[in-house]
């Protein structure tokens, strides 16, 4: 088997120029380029791509920051980003840490020592001093100093959904969501919310608080101990929308004849029994996760990426016989 020593003696040329013609570097001549390329053919030089990748600590290895994983989005967009990355030779690490803040600063670390080569970032944490932008990072919705995110229209989408809410007669609603701890494109839901209010001259009724996931079930409870007589509600996520019809199924509820719900996300509303009964908002989540990776592997080679990127989300209703529409 032909070495890189043995390219370079056959073309007549040092190592070091062999390198910078592998290496896809400007700095030689066409004439000179030419030689080592036909040497390498005639050689049948095959580069040791393991080798490489240790000098350039390049580990092909990506690592996806989430909450927590048993969660119908966070799941699904696993499972897009995983098969992007294996379709372009890399590997994924999923690090689920809404419980264990310690565990991101951790894959933080690994990023900064080069044992990652990047990451995308699904957090309710803030790290504004950590100056990611200097790394190969990929936010998903929340903001960071310089850091590029991808997004679904979260404000255009939830105006739709709130003003079908309106369309359909109601006129006590209320927005059910989460707050995180970084400024992030979800609260844009509850904009939205509050200025499709406005322009209606309705009641502003919100509770949206910081929550982790698994533990939205109080807020739930809350909500309908407090408004009674409530007759729509805007939810900004699948995991309440849940919470919300088992609460109303106890109490006799009747869903959407008594109360009419609009949701973010849509994962398992569309394939759900709720998917005749609540309209909903569906993310693109396998083009936001692909489109994550796209700009994070981007990032990785130095290319200029754009700083947000936003997808277009759907919004799936039903019509007067309860079919979607």
């Amino acid at each position: 088997m032909s070495s890189i020593k043995d390219v370079a003696k056959h073309a007549g040329v040092g190592l070091g120029t062999v390198s910078r013609v592998l290496n896809g570097e400007e700095k030689v001549s066409e004439e000179t380029r030419e030689k080592v390329l036909r040497a390498i053919r005639e050689l049948d030089y095959k580069r040791n791509s393991l080798a490489v990748s240790f000098r350039k600590k390049e580990n092909k290895i990506v690592a996806l920051l989430v909450p927590v994983i048993d969660h119908p989005f966070f799941a699904k967009f696993a499972y897009y980003v995983e098969d992007e990355l294996d379709k372009n030779g890399y590997s994924l690490i999923i690090s689920s840490s809404q419980s264990r803040q310690s565990k991101e600063y951790a894959m933080i670390e690994k990023l900064k020592k080069k044992d990652v080569d990047g990451i995308i970032f699904v957090t309710h944490y803030d790290y504004r001093n950590e100056e990611l932008s200097k790394y190969p990072v990929v936010s998903v919705d929340r903001h960071f100093d310089n850091v590029p995110f991808v997004t679904s229209n979260n404000y255009d989408s939830s105006v739709l959904a709130c003003e079908w809410l309106v369309s359909e007669g109601c006129r006590k609603i209320a927005y059910l969501g989460g707050k995180t701890l970084v400024e992030s494109e979800v609260m844009e839901r509850e904009r939205a919310y509050r200025a499709v209010m406005q322009r209606h001259g309705l009641e502003e009724i919100v509770k949206c608080e910081v929550v982790k996931h698994g533990g939205e079930q109080p807020m739930v409870e809350e909500l309908f101990s407090e408004h009674q007589d409530l007759d729509g509600i805007f939810v900004s996520g699948d995991t309440m929308t849940n919470l919300i019809f088992e609460h109303c199924e106890k109490c006799g509820i009747d869903i959407p004849e008594k109360l009419k719900v609009a949701s973010y996300d849509g994962v398992q509303i569309k394939t759900g029994d709720l998917k005749d009964k609540i309209a909903y908002v569906e993310q693109p989540i396998e083009q936001l996760s692909r489109k994550a990776v796209d700009i994070l592997l981007k990032k990785i080679k130095g290319e200029d990426v754009p700083l947000k990127t936003v997808l277009d989300a759907k919004f799936v209703r039903y019509d007067a016989k309860g079919e979607q529409a």
